[in-house]
């Protein structure tokens, strides 16, 4: 057994596997170009919810295709410019808009988000980090009869993997958050849902106990890897260093290391966006909402309410463009009372996506001592622990708590 790990990349997902490997008796090296937490897992809404299932290739897109590929939803943007090396991941994405293969990835997808989220509850005692949690579940709102009808294989595949949720008319959803404006006709509620107000602050925390146990975190930038005799060689910014075995958690930037050993690049990059409001003076919301037909998510946050915005399928390094957010703020107000916007511009973060939203995580296919987490879109907070822990079976040889196939890297690598 390799007694020695590199993990590249301390967002959710790297800070998590470093963690299980660390509990597992490895010697673990967390590297990447920032602070734990302070890339793409800092933006999120925070939210750990077992509803966090639904593929993104969603049957119901069908009948609006034509809307999204011509920008007119608030819900997805396409950059144009980029569309042609786009194309194959948007063919791969549109042929499992059906039926059948949502219910199959949404299952699989429910099997990660389960176990992960019982972690995440030890570790959130272990970090003690309770001080983050918001309880009470998760709100989808709905401001037309219409809207909530079009989601009903959402809640069929919730119902099939036993997602406990409630439905709810108006006046019970005004009940449960008494300070929403009067615009909704139906909600649901995802009853066992939790929520954190840092998101940055939780991998932070997380991070802490790794150190705390002989883990050791540096900063430099990843420029390229290479396979030796010994296992791998990284050259950074800072120095040429040679490590036994690597796992590669770098969302987003992972590509640049894929197509150095030959691989090519699965992922679209799906841009989000939020801005922080104060509430109005005398009103509170306590849970996250996610109002559907307006396309945004707003969660209580430390900072104030974190709005948050749909997806912007581009380039990892487009310049960034939050007029798919400027479109719903008007919403927001619509629905909540709002005082002063709290960030002088919006956070950008970018979200790396696989056609069927599943992540990738095991062994690389054509490489010794090298494994890949990543791919995670919308859910690495929710799936950061699971994935560390699948991470140290793969490395150690264990069985795993249940068939994780549907991420093999062989799907797409």
């Amino acid at each position: 057994m390799t007694q020695s790990v590199t993990v590249l990349g301390a967002g959710i997902v790297g800070i998590s596997c470093a963690l299980a490997l660390q509990r597992r008796g490895f010697q673990v090296r967390l590297l990447d170009r920032r602070g734990p937490g302070e890339e793409t897992s800092a933006g999120n809404a925070g939210i750990l919810s077992y509803s966090n299932i639904t593929p993104l290739a969603n049957p119901a897109l069908l009948p609006r295709l034509h809307r999204l590929l011509l920008n007119l939803d608030d819900d997805f943007r396409l950059h144009y410019p980029h569309l042609l090396p786009l194309l194959p991941w948007l063919l791969r994405f549109v042929s499992r808009c059906r039926r059948k293969t949502f219910l199959h990835d949404g299952a699989a997808m429910s099997l990660l988000t389960s176990a992960s989220i019982e972690l995440h509850n030890q570790w959130i005692l272990q970090a003690r980090a309770q001080d983050l949690l918001n309880q009470g579940g998760i709100l989808k709102l709905y401001r037309s009869r219409k809207t909530f009808l079009c989601d009903q294989l959402e809640r069929e595949l919730m119902q099939r993997c036993a997602v406990r949720h409630t439905l709810l008319d108006a006046q019970q959803a005004y009940e449960l958050e008494p300070d929403l404006k009067r615009i909704f006709v139906q909600a649901v509620l995802i009853d066992e849902s939790l929520s954190i107000r840092d998101p940055e602050q939780l991998c932070k925390r997380y991070a802490q106990m790794f150190i705390d146990t002989g883990g050791e975190v540096a900063r430099a930038t990843v420029q390229s890897l290479r396979e030796t005799s010994g296992g791998w060689e990284l050259t950074t910014d800072q120095a040429v260093e040679a490590t036994p075995a690597l796992v590669v958690c770098m969302g987003a930037w992972t590509p640049g290391l894929l197509g150095q050993l030959g691989y090519a690049n699965p992922l679209a990059i799906e841009r989000g966006y939020h801005t922080v409001f104060a509430a109005a003076e005398g009103v509170e919301l306590t849970r996250p909402i996610f109002d559907v037909d307006a396309s945004y998510v707003m969660a209580p946050m430390v900072a104030g309410l974190r709005v948050t915005s749909g997806t912007n399928l581009t380039h990892r390094e487009t310049r960034p463009d939050p007029r798919q957010l400027a479109r719903v703020i008007p919403r927001v107000h619509e629905a909540f009372p709002l005082a002063a916007e709290l960030l002088r511009e919006p956070w950008m973060g970018r979200r790396p996506t696989l056609p069927d939203t599943l992540p990738v995580i095991g062994p690389a296919p054509r490489h010794e001592n090298l494994w890949f987490a990543f791919g995670h879109s919308h859910m690495g907070l929710t799936l950061g622990p699971i994935t560390g822990q699948l991470i140290a079976n793969f490395i150690c040889g264990d069985e795993q708590p249940f068939p994780v196939t549907a991420c093999a890297p062989s799907r797409y690598l």
